[in-house]
């Protein structure tokens, strides 16, 4: 079993650091990757309105843990989901809710702040949910300090989480200091610059320091690409359809980047 570990969002809610990700490419995969993770012991899934796949996520989790001898609850399990932006939230949530069948959903995000609606106003309803334990913890996703802004200054409950486009090679250091500032837990998505950044100048293997410090420590540079994010303080959920490399790239508890390691990876 991997060595799962957490980091506290929001008071009595601990989240792990590592979710394993249903959008992009892994959408149609998703029963696959959810039964391949739960069994390796993951405990974070992530999904979305917009990936279409939330039924099968719901009968993914649904089916293990119904399996006999198994220990593992709902309540183990952390699962964010997201609206797709900042219109009828609160349809959009009552939408969630149903198509995962579930009582509560752990993390709600407003997953993209420029697609439609008004944001203070989707705040504002996503903070009903939280206040109707029907999310036990609520975020944004794809916000820049400038659509933080005026969430904060009308927020009754800051963001918990702000998921963001982070990697070791491609960040946004201004969206990440006041977010942290704020007490906003980041979230990186595509932490091994996949998802067609390569496009982007995004080579995480190809890059040759990574490789040395990944030679240095005996492990993949899909590994040193996590790591920095973990020991930053951060937590993270990657895509990965493939249990042997689900394994691998989650191993990062095992070995620990010296201060001069994660200051060369901050300057790629």
């Amino acid at each position: 079993m991997m060595n799962m570990r957490t980091k506290q969002i929001a008071p009595g809610v601990e989240m792990p650091v590592l979710s394993i990700g249903t959008g992009g490419i892994e959408r149609m995969y998703a029963n696959e990757i959810i039964t391949n993770w739960l069994e390796l012991g993951g405990r974070g899934i992530d999904t979305a309105l917009n990936y279409k796949n939330q039924e099968n996520v719901r009968d993914s989790i649904v089916a293990f843990i119904s399996k006999p001898n198994t220990t593992t609850t709902r309540k183990d399990l952390f699962v964010t989901t997201k609206v797709p932006n900042c219109e009828n939230v609160g349809r959009t949530v009552k939408k969630d809710l149903q198509e995962l069948d579930m009582e509560y959903i752990d993390l709600v995000l407003i997953h993209n702040p420029r697609s439609g609606g008004n944001c203070t106003q989707a705040w504002t309803e996503l903070e009903s949910f939280f206040a109707s334990n029907e999310a036990r913890t609520i975020g944004v996703s794809n916000f820049d300090k400038k659509d933080l802004e005026p969430i904060l200054r009308i927020a009754k409950v800051k963001p918990h989480v702000n998921q963001i486009r982070l990697n070791v090679l491609q960040n946004n250091p201004d969206t990440i200091d006041y977010s942290t500032q704020h007490g906003i837990m980041i979230q990186s998505y595509s932490p091994l610059g996949r998802n067609n950044t390569s496009s982007r100048g995004v080579d995480i293997p190809g890059n040759p320091t990574i490789q040395r410090i990944a030679s240095i420590h005996n492990v993949t540079t899909y590994q040193i690409a996590i790591k920095w994010i973990v020991q930053h303080g951060w937590i993270t959920t990657f895509q990965s359809s493939s249990k042997e490399h689900q394994a691998v790239d989650a191993n990062v508890f095992s070995f620990t980047l010296t201060s001069n390691e994660v200051k060369e990876l901050d300057g790629l």
